[in-house]
């Protein structure tokens, strides 16, 4: 069977005719699709408010990676402080133990979107000799760091908190991949 040079250019042409007007039908589909989301370009994140939460608790904390050159230090995410909000922050404490024992302790936010922390509140042992969370005020979203032993943020990010697209995970699959690794399609489980 023969086919002219004619015929394939004219097959060629007809492919690429169809897939422009496939391309054509797709722009016209998201248009109408979004006609009805006036102002969507106009929308703005509000952060929602949260309340402080306990100290952590030995046998709430979940072992998790943190930053390389900080091997000797063992990061631990305390499991009841562990939240997604409506506004899609992932809140925990972490404790940040050295090798001689002792534990810096903080309870952050986390933005996966937008790859920022924010630090809420600081643990110190009181007067009474109660340890506890301390409310930092005025404190800012900022960029993810990757130094030093609070270099931390992109691993949970990563990791842990968020899938692939920078998505926040479900607070269940977040306690998944800190328990298991991440799982085979970014945090889904069944």
């Amino acid at each position: 069977m023969k086919i002219s040079f004619k015929m394939f250019v004219f097959a060629g042409f007809l492919y690429s005719m169809t897939a422009t007007a496939d391309v054509w039908d797709s722009i016209e589909a998201y248009s109408l699709e979004n006609q009805e989301n006036e102002g969507v370009e106009d929308y703005v994140w509000k952060e929602t408010g949260s309340q402080l939460p306990a100290y952590p608790q030995e046998d709430d904390l979940l072992e998790v990676s943190g930053p390389p050159a900080y091997r000797n230090y063992q990061y631990l995410i305390d499991s009841k402080s562990l939240t997604v909000g409506a506004d899609r922050v992932v809140r925990y404490s972490i404790v940040i133990r050295s090798s001689s024992g002792s534990d810096n302790v903080m309870y952050d936010g986390l933005r996966c979107i937008v790859s920022q922390i924010k630090n809420y509140a600081y643990g110190t042992t009181g007067m009474d000799g109660k340890k506890k969370l301390i409310a930092r005020e005025g404190t800012d979203w900022g960029a993810f760091r990757t130094t030093g032993a609070t270099g931390y943020a992109p691993i949970l990010a990563s990791d842990y908190f968020c899938d692939h697209s920078g998505s926040v995970l479900k607070r269940h699959e977040i306690i998944q991949n800190i328990k298991y690794g991440k799982g085979p399609v970014d945090g889904l489980y069944y």
